[in-house]
């Protein structure tokens, strides 16, 4: 039996690998680190009316604007079967969303340019909201302090 089911997973890998990637984050994890900039995973499904909200919102031009500049992005659509590659994973994007225990949509991750998952967020979030936690990872504060500490000294200064 377990023979098997080594059989079936080796198969399953090789049926990946020889496939397109549709996402390769390992390489946009490499060029962040060579741009400055971070990975940013969009996760959404269909159906989802808060998923919906959420893209028009990241579509937004001010949003739009300062994703481009700062990130490299990926929307990744729970329901469609397009593949993934994140360091020892390769699967659907279902798969990939379950692997990171994603239960909830919208969602979004960040990965720094060393492969290393910083932040993220679940559920649906106002333009002004993801404009503070964009400037929140960008400006690399993530390193230095918590969110919540982040919205006091903005708060602070402004």
């Amino acid at each position: 039996m377990i023979r098997y089911t080594l059989l079936l997973f080796s198969f399953f890998v090789i049926s990946f690998a020889s496939e397109d990637i549709d996402f390769d984050i390992n390489s946009a994890y490499k060029e962040a680190n060579s741009s400055n900039k971070i990975v940013m995973l969009f996760f959404h499904k269909d159906y989802c009316g808060y998923c919906s909200k959420m893209e028009e919102n990241l579509e937004s031009e001010k949003i739009n604007k300062e994703i481009r500049k700062n990130f490299i992005f990926f929307s990744l659509n729970r329901d469609d079967e397009e593949l993934v590659s994140f360091q020892e994973f390769k699967g659907t994007n279902h798969a990939f969303a379950k692997a990171l225990e994603i239960n909830f949509y919208p969602t979004l991750f960040f990965i720094d340019g060393d492969g290393k998952i910083i932040y993220n967020i679940v559920g649906y979030r106002k333009e002004k909201d993801i404009s503070t936690i964009l400037k929140y990872i960008s400006n690399r504060s993530y390193k230095e302090m918590d969110f919540e500490s982040f919205l006091d000294e903005l708060e602070f200064n402004q």
